[in-house]
């Protein structure tokens, strides 16, 4: 008889997992905004990567054994400055007071 769907990927996730198992890795996932598919891509075609686990492998195993120095320019990352405007401060202040079933018609943030 055949093995329902069910069991097929039943059987599927098994194999997986005593694969994962016996090499000790672990699978992850990555979301991957327009940027990033782009970086990888470049970072592929120019190091002649086939698949974008081997791109991320190979930079964080080569930068994780690169000194801090050496390493530093790559691992930094802009971050924005997020600053509260006055008016934004005392609307959230009101509703931190009021609640929000009083603050109803309130202008956003």
């Amino acid at each position: 008889m055949a093995k329902s769907n069910a069991e097929l990927q039943k059987d599927k996730r098994a194999k997986e997992k005593a694969l994962l198992d016996r090499i000790g890795a672990e699978k992850r996932t990555l979301i991957v905004s327009k940027a990033l598919a782009n970086a990888l891509q470049a970072l592929g075609e120019r190091h002649d990567f086939e698949e974008w686990q081997e791109t991320v492998s190979t930079f964080l195993i080569n930068l994780a054994a690169a000194p801090a120095e050496k390493s530093a320019r790559f691992a930094s990352m802009s971050r924005p400055e997020i600053v509260v405007k006055e008016k934004w401060s005392r609307q959230l202040e009101e509703f931190a007071r009021a609640g929000i079933d009083r603050i109803g018609s309130s202008s956003p943030l």
